[in-house]
């Protein structure tokens, strides 16, 4: 069953990316005409429903926990499991993503995610943080939601690595609150997926192949309350959203000091409450 859903899905998801992105830029391109501002427009429509439709080709159930996001402006922050928090996420949610330069260059989907709002940092460059957290500040100044990865790289979800505080100063900057979101990727038996973490430098097609033969896969997100700003630190913003992460998660390093592991059992007892988005 495994390569008969290889077979159906890859093909159907190849021709979806290439038509979703002649569409998302047309659709942008109209914006501009009509002068809608970002995440507005036509574009998010399609952008919305070009990440929910990838997520169901490959298999990906959308739920979402917690309490609502706060309402813009507001610097998200996640946990980062793999590519697809980048779709889970904007199926929910107008944002701006800040994403490494690189991105802006791959063929097709760097123009998209330049399109849809899409802030860049140049890793490695001299005074890249502050680089990035001027247009961070910036956007979200302009009344807009900006979200990025404190760990800087993807786990593969049963510990949250260190958290890199200094991308936080653009929260406080804009003086806009934090709104934390902790993801988990469960398999059909309720148990953490192998298959969606990408990670190990797991080449993209590899990756992609391995997750289209699984039957289903249910990705959480868990809104936590949001963090307000005022008369704290950036390393204080970092360690109580990464606290307030663990804790959504059944993380045993909830105050954010260590490497704590998962508990599968409470990631699997999910409230009956949840809602399955779109």
């Amino acid at each position: 069953m495994r390569t008969l859903r290889r077979f159906v899905r890859i093909p159907l998801l190849f021709v979806h990316v290439v038509v979703g992105v002649v569409v998302i830029l047309a659709a942008t391109g109209w914006d501009r005409l009509r002068r809608r501002s970002l995440h507005q427009g036509l574009a998010r429509r399609m952008q919305v429903f070009w990440c929910w439709s990838i997520c169901r080709l490959l298999g990906v159930r959308i739920h979402v926990h917690g309490v609502p996001a706060v309402d813009p402006p507001a610097l998200f922050v996640s946990n980062h499991l793999s590519w697809l928090d980048i779709l889970v996420i904007s199926t929910q949610w107008p944002v701006s993503f800040l994403s490494k330069s690189e991105v802006r260059a791959w063929p097709g989907i760097g123009a998209v995610a330049t399109a849809l709002g899409t802030l860049y940092i140049e890793r490695g460059a001299r005074n890249a943080s502050g680089q990035a957290n001027a247009v961070m500040a910036q956007r979200l100044s302009e009344g807009y939601r900006v979200i990025f990865f404190p760990e800087g790289t993807t786990s593969g979800g049963s510990e949250l690595l260190p958290f890199r505080p200094r991308l936080y100063q653009a929260a406080l900057d804009a003086g806009a609150p934090v709104q934390p979101l902790a993801l988990c990727y469960l398999n059909r038996d309720g148990a953490l997926s192998d298959a969606a973490p990408f990670v190990n430098n797991d080449p993209l097609l590899r990756h992609v192949i391995r997750l289209a033969g699984e039957p289903r896969t249910d990705c959480r997100i868990n809104v936590c309350s949001a963090i307000d700003v005022e008369g704290r630190r950036r390393s204080e913003l970092s360690a109580l959203s990464r606290a307030a992460m663990a804790n959504a998660l059944g993380l045993q390093d909830a105050a954010g000091t260590g490497n704590g592991r998962a508990s599968r059992e409470a990631r699997a007892e999910a409230p009956e409450s949840a809602t399955e988005a779109r």
